[in-house]
């Protein structure tokens, strides 16, 4: 029996799903052991405790001496990589050894985190989880050719509910968003999108996710008249009761956002929700406009789409029943356990081979900076923060500037930024 080792930061939001999800059936199966290490404490344990329910071999470790070990013992690793701090670290310090390695990207790549070239030939096998990685802007024509021909593509699919979901009769016409509400994910102008259709009677905007960014919103909100129209649900562990109580499913996501198999989306469409999405990034390979949903470019195809679907009630039912039934067809967590199984059978058909990070960076703010997309690092050149930085590096997490000087303290370059974008919040001159 083949032992294989997944490490990851955390078990929190889509990644503690998938997780939780792919592990659950591998147990099932029982062709292979599966250890799952865990580089912080969880937040949230609704996807970690489950996992020893389950037999899984799962816990925290934070010494890089006993990872190491669990590493040189396993037949195969699987790092899940979406460049936090945190994992930065430990592959800062985790010397070059012998190993199999799987890296499976939980971002695109396609602007930050930036995925470097260099990156890519790490593993014996990268694994992207949207077919968008594929379309980066920043590789040149032998980099593109190479991940088509090496990289492989496995959506990152948890589990959804297999029977169909019961819509809930409930008062006005309910437009719903579930996922990140920070505007490093979500649309900068999503107020103004919203604002486009404020007039259907009884609207109402219902957005579920954790609150950080409420108060932000609520003062976008303002101008566009539609605040006491937002409804703010917070984080919740049952989404399908909340999909319950929508007519449709809005996903107006940042153009720069890192995003791939978009789990909330996914689980929308199952539950036989009409959704509208941007046409752009990982969501255009998600939903088939006019087929399992609506996809739109502008605030104004934005507002035709919904009006639309609020005066065609039948159009929302098709809409619905089509992407149930491709949900259910092309993804599930166990075709994405399959993928992944054949993954492995491919990797271990080779020895272990040396295992280098090195070329990450010499230290964590040459790591930062490697994994900015090369205009914006080049926009770092002069030591000092470029004046326009886009949302994502502005924020408390996300492997933003801050959440990299937090976990990083000893490095005065990243410490550095940090202050100064702590002054420049507060207006004043650096």
């Amino acid at each position: 029996m083949r032992e294989i080792l997944h490490i990851t930061t955390h078990m929190g939001g889509g990644v503690g799903k998938v997780l939780s999800g792919i592990l659950t059936v591998f147990a099932a199966e029982r062709k292979d052991r599966h250890e799952l290490l865990l580089l912080e404490e969880p937040e949230k344990r609704n996807f970690f405790d489950p996992l020893a329910e389950a037999g899984i071999a799962v816990r925290v470790e934070k010494d890089a001496a006993k990872i190491r070990e669990a590493m040189a013992r396993a037949d195969l690793v699987q790092l899940e990589w979406w460049h936090h701090p945190r994992m930065a670290r430990f592959l800062l310090e985790l010397l070059p050894m012998p190993v199999r390695l799987v890296l499976w990207a939980h971002v695109s790549g396609t602007f930050y985190p930036w995925l470097p070239p260099a990156f890519l030939r790490v593993p014996q096998r990268f694994v992207f989880t949207s077919a968008y990685s594929y379309e980066n802007p920043f590789w040149d024509a032998a980099t593109c050719a190479w991940t088509k021909e090496h990289a492989a593509m496995i959506n990152s699919v948890g589990y959804f509910s297999s029977e169909a979901l019961c819509h809930e009769e409930h008062d006005g016409f309910v437009i719903g968003y579930v996922g990140t509400l920070s505007y490093a994910k979500l649309h900068p102008e999503f107020c103004r999108f919203c604002a486009r259709v404020k007039d259907i009677p009884s609207v109402l905007f219902r957005l579920v996710g954790d609150a950080e960014n409420e108060a932000q919103i609520r003062r976008d909100a303002e101008p566009f008249g539609i605040a006491e129209q937002l409804s703010f649900a917070g984080y919740v562990d049952d989404v399908t009761a909340e999909l319950r109580r929508m007519d449709v499913f809005v996903y107006l996501l940042n153009l720069q956002h890192f995003g791939t198999t978009e789990n909330v989306l996914l689980e929308a469409m199952k539950a036989g929700l009409a959704v509208v999405a941007l046409d752009q990034c990982a969501e255009k390979h998600i939903v088939h406009h006019g087929e399992t949903g609506l996809l739109v470019r502008t605030p104004e195809e934005y507002e035709q789409a919904v009006r639309y679907l609020y005066a065609h009630p039948e159009e929302r039912a098709r809409l619905g029943r089509n992407a149930r039934r491709y949900i259910e067809e092309n993804f599930s967590v166990e075709r994405t356990a399959a993928r992944l199984s054949a993954v492995y059978d491919e990797v271990m058909e080779a020895d272990k081979s040396v295992c280098d990070f090195t070329g990450m960076g010499k230290n964590p703010h040459e790591v930062f900076l490697n994994f900015l997309p090369p205009d914006l690092r080049d926009a770092f050149s002069s030591g000092s923060l470029p004046q326009e930085l886009p949302e994502i590096l502005l924020g408390e997490s996300k492997s933003s500037v801050r959440h990299f000087a937090r976990l990083f303290p000893e490095d005065a370059m990243l410490c550095g930024w940090a202050h100064e974008l702590a002054l420049r919040t507060r207006g004043e001159t650096p």
